[in-house]
């Protein structure tokens, strides 16, 4: 069914039911077959894949049941990569049970890049350091999703007392510098020196006002939310105030590019990859990486971006230009990453054909050298 919808195929669920009741679900009514899906569709949003519209995730799937699916998905999927599609609605559309929200945290602007920071709980050499992403860490697989409000010291009053953004946790954390690419964003993030990396973040529109918007007696709802991630007692309140308020795909800088499998991970001063044991997985990404580029909208549309930044279509490492956007490639820099994240246009970079093959031209293909590699190489005439 999932296939047949993203290739924009029309599905008869009605059809599907039937043919499963007639087969090895004869004893099943088709309400039991309909919550039966949109348990499938609660993991495989936990996994970061998409689902069928009209089975909206289920809340409370428990953990045997879970790992269940998983399996069986990850068996049936094994050759096979599903590109997520940006999801936009309300919060209720996204996050159809309360239970899936692990609660709310203080920010003073929208979040800017794929990672929620924090600050480092004593010496970095204490176990203790990163103990509050790692525990939200733990928490991902059955409420992955945090509301941001504006609070704290920091803020400013654009943003105070707003809620601001809803973010979808991975489960891998560790030291803010090494889960981001762009030096300027850690430099700015410096003071919150480790974090949890995020899979998707949504705008809630018009940014409501606790208060005078969503209905709160006060703000004591980001009351010890400045140091992390807190549930609460008005959790309940805030969900179904926000539940009706539109959401809009936030587009953000493309993540750092590491190997996300969906357990929680310490991130060292390596990013984590493909495991060598793990081919078929490689292969799989690898193949996600070429549907991305192949894609002809989402190409035109980074060529175009490209075209207006620059003037004409410009290879982005060594500043080759054309009027033909065919004599340029679009490349994605982080084919890991796209595994668990909705890929934009704006996550592409425009290289000439040379500067692209030279990109994957690595001893490790889901690791292509970045855009400052391609540059450095490209000044230095291209050796």
């Amino acid at each position: 069914m999932l296939e047949e919808e993203i290739a924009g195929r029309e599905i008869r669920k009605t059809d599907v039911r039937r043919e499963l009741r007639a087969g090895g679900l004869a004893n099943r009514s088709e309400g039991s077959i309909e919550y039966r899906m949109q348990n499938i569709s609660s993991v495989l949003q936990s996994m970061g894949r998409d689902w069928v519209a009209g089975y909206k995730p289920a809340g409370n799937v428990g953990p045997t049941n879970t790992a269940i699916i998983k399996q069986k998905i990850e068996e049936l999927t094994r050759n096979t990569a599903y590109l997520p599609r940006a999801r936009s609605g309300t919060l209720r559309d996204v996050v159809p049970s309360r239970d899936q929200l692990m609660g709310v945290k203080a920010v003073y602007r929208p979040i800017s890049s794929y990672v929620l920071c924090f600050g480092g709980r004593g010496s970095p050499n204490s176990g203790a350091y990163y103990s509050v992403p790692a525990g939200a860490a733990k928490k991902v697989a059955v409420s992955p999703f945090v509301i941001t409000i504006g609070g704290g010291q920091n803020v400013t009053d654009q943003y105070d007392g707003r809620a601001i953004d809803l973010a979808q946790l991975s489960p891998v954390y560790g030291p803010t510098s090494i889960l981001l690419e762009d030096p300027d964003e850690i430099a700015r993030l410096a003071q919150w020196p480790v974090a949890i990396a995020i899979r998707e973040v949504w705008r809630f529109s018009g940014s409501p006002r606790l208060v005078e918007d969503l209905g709160l007696e006060d703000k004591t709802i980001l009351s010890g939310s400045q140091d992390g991630i807190i549930r609460p007692r008005q959790i309940d309140q805030l969900y179904e105030a926000l539940s009706d308020i539109a959401l809009e795909h936030a587009v953000l800088p493309a993540a750092a590019n590491f190997y996300d499998d969906g357990t929680p991970r310490l991130i060292g001063a390596i990013r984590p990859s493909i495991p060598k044991r793990a081919k078929e997985e490689g292969k799989r990404y690898w193949r996600l990486q070429q549907r991305t580029e192949r894609d002809a909208g989402l190409s035109r549309e980074a060529k175009r971006l490209n075209e207006l930044q620059h003037g004409s279509f410009t290879c982005e490492a060594c500043e080759f230009k054309s009027a033909d956007a065919a004599m340029l490639d679009a490349h994605h820099p982080t084919p890991l990453a796209v595994g668990t994240r909705t890929t934009f246009a704006e996550h592409l970079e425009i290289l000439c054909p040379t500067c692209h093959r030279k990109a994957h031209r690595t001893d490790d293909r889901l690791k292509p050298l970045n855009l400052v590699e391609l540059k450095k190489w490209a000044a230095a005439g291209r050796p």
